[in-house]
């Protein structure tokens, strides 16, 4: 209890500075996305079963502030959600790197993914803003890596075996 606890108000946090203090970091248009960053970090420590369930749920908290079109950030946070967690499965997530090149990627498929089902709907953005996005997000995944694997470490985190 404590565990899911724990990640919803952290993923409640991270909304709340996602949509207050992040703007004031924009660059060409973009900023980071301290929700969706916190959601794949977590992933990649953990199963995909947490996987789709934290992306579902940080999604449905982005599509909140999401006003082209609701359901496309769960859609999306899910399926790089889930990806992250296999890409943790098969890599050592004590070494940062992968993980944060990893993140770097998941996030600019995730503007691809944005990017096409808002041209399927008939709105319109730019695309040069996706990279930008992954720069930023990689920027924070090198912090946001470092303090989710200390807290996946944590006994009241990790998941015991029921046999």
């Amino acid at each position: 209890m404590k565990k899911i606890l724990t990640v919803v108000l952290l993923s409640i946090l991270f909304l709340i500075l996602d949509n207050t203090l992040m703007p004031l970091f924009k660059v060409h248009g973009t900023y980071p996305s301290l929700i969706f960053i916190f959601a794949l970090c977590y992933s990649i420590v953990s199963s995909p079963k947490d996987a789709v369930i934290i992306g579902v749920f940080t999604g449905a908290l982005q599509d909140v502030y999401f006003f082209n079109g609701f359901g496309i950030n769960m859609l999306s946070n899910m399926l790089m959600c889930v990806a992250a967690s296999y890409i943790g499965k098969n890599i050592f997530i004590e070494k940062s790197f992968l993980p944060i090149i990893s993140s770097f990627i998941l996030s600019v498929v995730k503007g691809f993914i944005i990017f096409c089902v808002l041209i399927l709907i008939k709105k319109y953005t730019d695309i040069g803003v996706i990279f930008y996005y992954g720069i930023y997000n990689l920027i924070v995944c090198i912090f946001m890596y470092r303090f989710t694997y200390k807290l996946s470490q944590k006994e009241y985190m990790k998941t015991d075996w029921k046999f």
